[in-house]
């Protein structure tokens, strides 16, 4: 069913989604989300798969709740082989219409999605973890690791003065320079860049079921557990020069983790990938270029970098949202918030405005902190 979902989707003009065109002429925000949702369903169904998430399942029986007749076809493709996306949606649509199926539930599924997904690697406006702390990073960068992992623990999931704790770890893991940059970081280089905290997974997710439901779905439960227990953690965090954490905000790059020879590889990675292109700005790596965590001196002890599954849920979530063209989206989103950061605008449903009036909060321009 996977080959037929996506043919169909890739193909979305075969469906021709209902009043589509018509309310993305009339230039309102539901018509352009409406006009991104195949694209947005192909990329959450592909990406998902490779985790071994449900989101197929879901769009099969949300697309069955359109029509009754539609669902009675989604059984009957069930037990034909794959032939092309016209064979698949002829099949799926026997009997029936597009121009006249109802395709709410879909638009609902997908909405809801968009909304959550990107709460998976967008960062609210208001730190949980809070930014101000009661001292600095250079205050505690020389202590121990073993009292650094101690005071971490005691600082429990948001203690405020965890992010320095964290930014000292993240040196003697990774090394006292911006991995991206090459540039020296202070306090060790008086001319340095200060460091930024950047979190893989924005510990934002905490404390949201329904955020928390959506990643399960997603990548699964196993991937949900992970997520909760290092969110706010040294397996979740990188130090980062302000510039490359910008870009990697606006979901210009991410991180793919893969096994070899029994090791972790980190890799750079364009979104879209690239391979051989230069990151942008003053990244020096190429797309496909290794990110070579663990050069400090407690790199091993500290696990050689941030968790794999963790970075590639991440990146993964970054392709859906780059790839479909929802992150032009929710860029336009910011470009309209209210001074309190909040976005009211209308996409496609009532359960979507309600998330939203719940106080979604976004900042900057970005995505990941």
């Amino acid at each position: 069913m996977e080959r037929h979902a996506l043919a169909i989707l890739e193909q979305n003009d075969l469906c021709n989604w209902r009043d589509t065109k018509q309310i993305q002429a009339s230039g309102k925000q539901g018509g352009t989300f409406r006009a991104i949702t195949p694209k947005l369903l192909y990329y959450l169904i592909e990406e998902s798969q490779k985790f071994g998430g449900d989101v197929l399942d879901q769009f099969w029986e949300q697309l069955g709740a359109c029509d009754d007749k539609l669902k009675e076809n989604i059984e009957g493709l069930k037990q034909e082989n794959f032939v092309s996306a016209q064979k698949s949606f002829e099949a799926l649509f026997r009997g029936l219409d597009p121009k006249n199926v109802n395709f709410k539930p879909v638009l609902d599924m997908a909405a809801e999605r968009l909304t959550v997904v990107n709460a998976t690697v967008m960062n609210p406006g208001r730190r949980k973890s809070g930014t101000s702390t009661a001292f600095s990073v250079s205050e505690v960068v020389n202590e121990e690791t073993d009292k650094l992992l101690q005071r971490v623990n005691e600082e429990g999931d948001f203690g405020k003065r965890k992010q320095e704790l964290l930014k000292a770890l993240s040196f003697k893991r990774d090394g006292n320079f911006c991995l991206l940059t090459d540039q020296a970081f202070r306090p060790f280089n008086k001319r340095g860049l200060l460091p930024t905290l950047a979190h893989i997974i924005p510990n934002s997710v905490h404390g949201k079921p329904d955020t928390l439901k959506c990643i399960a779905m997603f990548a699964g439960a196993a991937a949900v557990d992970e997520v909760v227990h290092h969110l706010n953690n040294i397996g979740n965090v990188m130090n980062m020069q302000h510039d490359a954490h910008s870009s990697y905000d606006n979901l210009e790059w991410g991180i793919e983790a893969k096994e070899e020879g029994g090791e972790v590889k980190y890799i750079f990675r364009l979104v879209p990938t690239d391979p051989g292109i230069r990151g942008m700005g003053i990244i020096t790596l190429r797309d496909d270029d290794e990110i070579r965590f663990g050069r400090g001196p407690e790199g091993k002890k500290l696990g050689n970098g941030p968790l794999p599954n963790i970075c590639n849920l991440q990146l993964a979530v970054a392709r859906v949202l780059k790839m479909s063209g929802a992150a032009d989206i929710i860029l336009e989103w910011k470009d309209h918030a209210d001074d309190d950061g909040l976005y009211r605008l209308f996409i496609a449903s009532e359960e979507f405005c309600d998330m939203l009036d719940a106080k979604l909060f976004l900042s900057g321009r970005a995505v990941v902190a």
